[in-house]
């Protein structure tokens, strides 16, 4: 079989036997890929492979040690699917949650099934599992984040300014008495200005090899964020990378747009300026993608399990410390930042970023979009929605006191959106990834009332308070995607599975509750059972 993707023209085709058939150079390279393929595999090109590792599941694709000559295409790099073995373990797995939802986008999904199989109360086993699993993300966010940082790098060399930083490790001066990163939000961020010579001079980001200690410096900061996430159903490490997924998605939806027409302009920088204006700057600046998946990575470090007006009315030392305002988020940014100005992190640090200018723009985009993700706060939603409406309220066109400013707002309203929207991704994406999330999420505060740490019990409100967050929260916000004009099809992809979903919900939401309790207590049982003997 051969698999390739793209766009294709579908239509009726007439005659003895009228059939519904596919068109276009899609199906012309899928079918090179089959005629090259083997018997009783899965033949990928690298564009469908490019979706796979994007979508988080890298680990099925194997690169082909020989490159295949396609007739009309010459010499092509592919791949092969490699995830039978995972399809047969799945199928096969006595765990109802398992089978009823499927794993969603996360890079490695299968602990789940290997824990399934687990019956003999083997708690090393499950441990050795999950650190397999938590491995695997590790190298997965690696892997984006070198991309990410070989095309900051790449934009550095077009510009001729310097391309890894050789200085002492920077460092943001410390807050005034007092101040905490709240503070430190802005109004709106300052995006480099669209640059013509770096435009014209662009340099393949693949050309570039990473130096050796900014590499191994990269992977051992990502594994020591991995142990600093706690061990909670929903807020830990892998719905970090959940989330860090998302944000790549977007990012790789407004860098390559569906929806600007270029066929009339043969001139690279002309297409480069046009991208840039559309998306207000965001793609012409590396640095500003490498800060948002790196926010996306560091937003929930050391979550506690539970939420932050829990924390305050705990009186907490935390909680003091942040003036009882955005606790968590803040001490995420602290944690994640206070470790990567350790001694043993310079290289990277400089590779980042190597002048002061740009250490100041990459802490500003970290601070505003970890703290975007607090959505619960009353007082600051009002705020950001504020800046919205300053940002998006008139055209660009019919400003008359600065156009820049304008842009700028804008770029660092949509941002805040991008995380925002990653943050809660699952609700706006297919029903099962939903459900997981859901359901993880149900039982991590469902935990935290059976210890003491909340009022209430999850169950009693559950089914009312998801149809109010789709209401009141993820629809607006699948709305505001759409309504920014950056994301293409992305926009309307998330808006219309927000809306099933919730539509899905209303109908079985009730049901699902009591089904989840249900559960829940046939796992606790089994645990102590286990336990006992």
């Amino acid at each position: 079989m051969g698999i390739h993707s793209g766009p294709v023209t579908a239509g009726v085709l007439r005659g003895e036997r009228s059939r519904f058939q596919l068109f276009g150079d899609t199906m012309n390279t899928a079918s090179r890929l089959e005629t090259t393929g083997r018997r009783d595999r899965i033949h990928l090109s690298e564009e469908t492979a490019e979706l796979l590792t994007m979508a988080g599941k890298a680990k099925w694709i194997k690169p082909r040690e020989d490159r295949v000559v396609a007739k009309g295409k010459g010499e092509l790099s592919t791949f092969w699917l490699e995830c039978g073995e995972k399809s047969k373990r799945s199928s096969s797995s006595e765990s109802a949650d398992e089978t009823e939802y499927p794993e969603d986008t996360s890079a490695a999904s299968e602990v789940s099934s290997d824990v399934a199989f687990n019956t003999t109360g083997d708690e090393d086993f499950a441990l050795r599992s999950i650190s397999a699993k938590v491995s695997r993300l590790i190298d997965w966010n690696v892997d984006v984040l070198s991309r990410l940082l070989k095309q900051v790098l790449a934009r550095r060399m077009a510009e001729g300014s310097m391309v890894v930083g050789t200085s002492m490790p920077l460092r943001i001066p410390s807050r005034a008495p007092g101040k905490t990163i709240l503070d430190e939000v802005e109004d709106y961020i300052i995006l480099p200005r669209f640059d013509p010579k770096a435009a014209k001079h662009q340099i393949d980001p693949d050309s570039i090899d990473l130096d050796p200690d900014t590499e191994a410096q990269l992977y051992e900061y990502v594994s020591t964020v991995a142990s600093l996430y706690q061990d909670n159903p929903f807020h830990n490490f892998e719905h970090a990378s959940h989330i860090t997924m998302s944000v790549v998605k977007l990012l790789s939806r407004i860098v390559a747009p569906t929806d600007l027409d270029f066929d009339n302009s043969k001139d690279e920088a002309v297409k480069t300026k046009t991208l840039h204006d559309h998306t207000y700057g965001i793609t012409s600046d590396p640095l500003t993608q490498f800060a948002c998946v790196f926010s996306a990575l560091i937003h929930d470090i050391d979550h506690s399990g539970v939420p932050n007006v829990q924390l305050i009315k705990e009186n907490s030392r935390i909680a003091k410390y942040y003036k009882e305002k955005s606790v968590a988020e803040q001490n995420s940014v602290d944690l994640a930042w206070e470790l990567l100005t350790e001694d043993n992190y310079s290289r990277l640090v400089a590779t980042i970023c190597p002048t002061g200018s740009e250490l100041k723009r990459f802490r500003q985009l970290v601070v505003n979009s970890v703290m975007a993700t607090d959505v619960m706060d009353k007082d600051l939603k009002e705020i950001r929605n504020g800046r919205w409406d300053r940002a998006f309220a008139e055209p660009l066109s019919s400003l008359s006191k600065s156009p820049r400013e304008s842009v700028n707002r804008k770029a660092t309203i949509v941002i805040e959106h991008l995380i925002q929207a990653s943050d809660v991704a699952h609700t706006m994406q297919h029903w099962h990834i939903y459900r997981k999330w859901n359901e993880r999420l149900f039982r991590e505060m469902y935990v935290a009332y059976e210890l003491g740490r909340a009022e209430k019990n999850p169950a009693d409100f559950w089914y009312e308070g998801e149809l109010g967050f789709l209401d009141f929260y993820i629809i607006p916000l699948a709305k505001k995607l759409k309504d920014c004009g950056v994301f293409g099809v992305s926009s309307d992809e998330y808006l219309n599975y927000a809306v099933k979903n919730r539509s899905e919900w209303e109908t079985r939401g009730r049901d699902i509750v009591v089904e989840m309790i249900t559960a829940f207590r046939k796992k606790d049982e089994k645990h102590k059972s286990i336990m006992c003997q």
